[in-house]
């Protein structure tokens, strides 16, 4: 095998946010710290993650909530244009204390009371337009949006170019101009969202309980953060996974007041009294162990406590109660095509798969294996039949069809894949030693005349990362898995557009993060790591990347297959793992 050969070529980190991810990793560590203690106690603190998109505002031990920069915008001036106090309440929406006061006087006394900041935030480029319509007091402002993030902290990126228009009716009042009417929400300048907004991803179940789905959101910097996050976690998942993951509090419940105290770490969280109706010991275990993976570690949170009028007794620890995972690791070892044969790689070696029969003949490629480890799939050399394999079984086709994608495992050993059939893509899941016979074709007609490139599930099987390609335009996409009663996947949800530059070739889940390869010159492709809340790594462009795979996460386990040669991420450069495979795979 030899040495490995060191390429010298430095990754580029976009930041995204202050602190980036070296505050996350800070955060981790307290989590880490807390999780010892909480094992100690019912809780099920042992799935409090270490890791993964949570923005933590700094708080002195004893305050309520998070400590919000000081933005001090100034209120109208005396003498105002119209056009200028549009301007200066747009530059007002930047100020989010005493509810947002300074914005409030550029509004008329009757939507003054009712103006509601945080319904709707728009996220704009260049600087807002403002015209004079034909109607006496009537304007209009138009934005160059790059996205907007709704009451519930969901956000949601403009993939293209795109403008917003708002009308706005101003009156005089006391001889100063004042707006009379405008949309609920504020506008703000995407430069500087990154100071204003922090992200925290919420967490809900997988549809059976044994995995955290994070979902992320954005919320203004300001004090009552806690109160929000547990708001918005009560009312539900993003649109995309909505289906897909579950919640432990009922439908209705939501907080009794809108505050969540902070004593000496306890996060005091006192629900409406839904949350108690037909409530059996596991159900309330379940909604305690939920509210502390949102709020552990955040505001220094070491502990939560729930109350409707009262302290909720949790009983005894249920025997039912699972203790969901978020990330499962799947180790370091991945299944490739070595001499036409399907084998392991890990850390530069090639070992043999004990028992598994010869595979040469079919001309294997696309391998995958499951998240056990005790089955592999894989296509045939022109992509038209999927097969299945284990030590001690013969390879058998259980699908055959025209451009197979590669094959995905879920954690239930569901195999998945997509076909071409007259011109549309067919998304199909293959059971467990199943064959397209009894394959459950899903559902996903926002697919439209897209052509799926790759379909990948995260390994809490509750959603599918989807490459496709309609008018030569590549798309990264995030869809939500729904299922039956008894696991049987039924449809793809109307999915999330991740923003990248350039076009996309391939990608891959590397714990709860997406790693997509952009084209950015004749044959140089751009590995860029795409965090779920918004951040950005891009890394040294490679010649002729073919494919990408990752584990875990993608510190320690991230490869890039790249002509004939297979590259490994160290910390910022690519190293040549002197190996020679094709097409390696993580497990799922």
């Amino acid at each position: 095998m030899g040495h490995h050969a060191m390429i010298v070529r430095p990754a580029h980190h976009v930041p995204a946010r202050v602190g980036g991810r070296a505050r996350v990793r800070a955060c981790s560590a307290r989590l880490a710290v807390l999780l010892v203690a909480c094992l100690l106690v019912l809780t099920g603190c042992s799935a409090i993650p270490t890791t993964g998109p949570v923005g933590v505002i700094e708080a002195s031990d004893g305050e309520p909530d998070a400590v919000a920069p000081v933005f001090d915008p100034e209120g109208p001036a005396p003498g105002a244009t119209p056009e200028q106090i549009l301007r200066d309440f747009i530059t007002a929406g930047t100020g989010a204390s005493d509810g947002y006061s300074v914005a409030r006087q550029f509004l008329s006394p009757d939507l003054r009371a009712t103006w509601q900041p945080e319904e709707r935030i728009v996220l704009f480029r260049s600087n807002p337009r403002v015209e004079k319509r034909a109607a006496e007091g009537v304007y209009q402002i138009q934005l160059e949006t790059a996205g907007t993030v709704d009451a519930q902290g969901v956000r949601t990126n403009t993939v293209v170019p795109a403008t917003e228009t708002l009308g706005v009716r101003m009156v005089q009042i006391d001889g100063e101009w004042r707006i009379d009417e405008i949309p609920d929400g504020i506008m703000l300048a995407q430069s500087s969202a990154r100071d204003l907004l922090i992200s925290h991803s919420l967490y809900f179940y997988s549809s059976n309980y044994r995995y955290w789905v994070p979902d992320a959101r954005w919320f203004v910097r300001r004090t009552g953060v806690t109160a929000r996050i547990v708001g918005a976690m009560l009312a539900g998942p993003a649109p995309y996974l909505q289906g897909s993951v579950t919640s432990a509090f009922p439908e209705g419940v939501t907080l009794a007041r809108d505050s969540v105290p902070i004593t000496s770490g306890k996060a005091s969280v006192e629900l409406s009294p839904e949350v108690l109706e037909n409530a059996t010991n596991l159900r309330l275990q379940q909604m305690n162990q939920q509210l502390q993976v949102n709020l552990l570690g955040l505001n220094d949170v070491t502990s939560v406590e729930m109350a409707s009028d009262q302290p909720i007794q949790l009983g005894s620890p249920d025997p039912d109660l699972i203790v969901p995972d978020l990330t499962p690791d799947v180790g370091g070892e991945q299944v490739a095509i070595a001499q036409g044969e399907l084998v392991r790689v890990r850390n530069g070696g090639i070992t043999e798969i004990e028992g598994l029969d010869s595979v040469r003949t079919l001309g294997p490629r696309d391998p995958a294996t499951s998240i056990s480890g005790s089955a592999y799939a894989f296509l045939d050399a022109d992509r038209e039949a999927l097969y299945v394999t284990a030590p001690g079984s013969e390879a058998r086709a259980v699908l055959r069809g025209s451009a197979l994608t590669k094959p995905s495992f879920d954690p239930d050993n569901w195999v998945w894949t997509t076909r071409s059939v007259g011109g549309r893509t067919e998304v199909l899941a293959i059971p467990p030693g199943g064959t397209e016979a009894n394959a459950a074709v899903l559902a996903a007609g926002w697919l439209g005349d897209r052509s799926v490139r790759e379909l990948l599930i995260a390994r809490d099987g509750s959603r599918a990362l989807i490459v496709t390609e309609r008018g030569g335009t590549g798309e990264v996409l995030l869809a939500g898995i729904t299922r039956s009663t008894e696991g049987v996947p039924q449809s793809l949800t109307t999915p999330l557009t991740l923003p990248t530059d350039g076009t996309v070739d391939t990608a891959t889940w590397a714990g709860q993060s997406v790693i997509v390869g952009s084209s950015v010159g004749a044959g140089e492709a751009t590995p860029v790591i795409l965090h779920l809340d918004g951040d950005r790594e891009s890394m040294a462009a490679l010649d002729g990347v073919r494919g990408l795979s990752a584990g875990s996460d993608a510190e320690d386990t991230l490869y890039a297959e790249a002509g004939s040669t297979l590259y490994r991420r160290i910390g910022g450069s690519w190293v040549d793992e002197q190996v020679e495979v094709t097409d390696p795979s993580f497990p799922g």
